[in-house]
């Protein structure tokens, strides 16, 4: 059973792929954060249109769920960072050292240091490098021509494909760039991680879509702690957005739908979420997990467009897509041999009459 919906999966989600090339769209590659979760690989998203595919970051994780994909090193035409966070660039050496391998053209793009990444790369690794061309009888010149690499500092616009690529900085801890792409009558913009910043409702005005760093996001089944969520803060510097900061550049900006990600959990209150987001954006929004494609498909079902019609939780779709992951034996509800992550940890918790089992109305028992 594990073996067929893990085929199924993996089909569906080429299907959407297959799909979508000849439309702009972005898949989410890793959802996740710094912090392991085995249910969320590191930041990543694939852009594509027709032919041309587009790395925006390369967290743990990445390669793995490019390979659900079937998206091959030598299927990549750029490597983009936001920033050089290593959550963000975990991955980006076996992916760059690949590419190249590879033998196809590819850039690599990003704010500094760019440059001395790459170089401290070539230079590592010089003899792996050689040796491994030595196998098909080729040489570090014969590929050094493939690939070139672009430092940005902000302002610029470029091409990859028939993509048209415009950046802008924004305020994180480091020097970071947000992104939009335009193609065939689509726009798509990645923030990166960023606390309010003014450059990007400009960078992203009446985008399609937003995907920008989940900042102060709520955790489903947990007491809200966090502060300021629902009002502007001081100048003082933050490393991240919190709900009003990044509902109110989406305002700003016009953009037709928000996507949150860069998630430090797995299971969000999406409707305690939107309720905070709502109270500045009126769009529709999505909650990212990995490998979810944009724009949906037709007849997809919007994840949050239930919980801003009504005033209940959003347990019930939540439950659906736990059971969705961990309901292995397709009986309705989750045993403890089931469970995964934070569920597991908090399972006798939940389990409130003590059967084994959790159902959808345990879920949300716990203290």
């Amino acid at each position: 059973m594990k073996k067929y919906i893990a085929a199924l999966i993996f089909c569906l989600s080429f299907q959407i792929f297959s799909y979508s090339q000849n439309q702009l769209t972005a898949t989410i590659i890793g959802s996740g954060s710094p912090k392991y979760n085995i249910e969320r690989a590191g930041p990543s998203v694939l852009i594509s249109y027709k032919n041309t595919n587009i790395l925006v970051d390369m967290g743990n994780g990445a390669q793995a769920n490019l390979e659900k994909l079937n998206i091959k090193t030598k299927d990549l035409n750029a490597l983009l960072f936001t920033h050089h966070h290593l959550d963000h660039n975990e991955e980006f050496t076996p992916i760059f050292i690949k590419t190249l391998l590879s033998g196809n053209d590819f850039e690599v793009i990003g704010p500094k240091p760019t440059n001395d990444l790459v170089n401290s790369i070539l230079k590592n690794y010089e003899e792996d490098i050689a040796y491994r061309l030595s196998k098909k009888q080729r040489t570090f010149n014969d590929v050094a021509s493939n690939f070139s690499v672009k430092e940005l500092k902000g302002g610029e616009t470029f091409s990859i494909g028939e993509i048209s690529i415009s950046c802008t900085p924004v305020k994180h801890t480091i020097s970071t760039m947000a992104y939009r792409f335009d193609a065939g009558g689509t726009s798509i913009v990645i923030s990166g991680d960023l606390s309010y910043s003014e450059s990007l409702p400009i960078l992203a005005k009446q985008a399609d879509y937003l995907i920008i760093d989940s900042g102060g996001s709520l955790e489903l089944g947990k007491t809200n702690t966090k502060k300021g969520n629902g009002k502007a803060r001081s100048n003082k510097e933050h490393a991240h957005v919190n709900l009003d900061e990044s509902s109110r550049m989406a305002n700003e900006a016009k953009v037709k739908n928000l996507v949150l990600t860069h998630f430090t959990f797995t299971n969000i209150d999406e409707a305690a979420t939107s309720a905070e987001l709502n109270k500045n954006y009126t769009g529709t929004i999505f909650y990212a997990e990995d490998l979810m494609s944009f724009p949906k498909l037709e007849g997809n079902i919007e994840p949050s467009k239930q919980s801003r019609n009504n005033n209940k939780t959003n347990q019930s779709p939540n439950f659906k897509n736990m059971l969705n992951r961990m309901d292995a034996d397709k009986d309705g509800k989750i045993s403890k041999t089931e469970a995964k992550g934070k569920l597991k940890e908090n399972f006798t918790k939940r389990d409130s009459n003590n059967d084994g089992f959790i159902t959808e109305n345990e879920l949300g028992s716990g203290r």
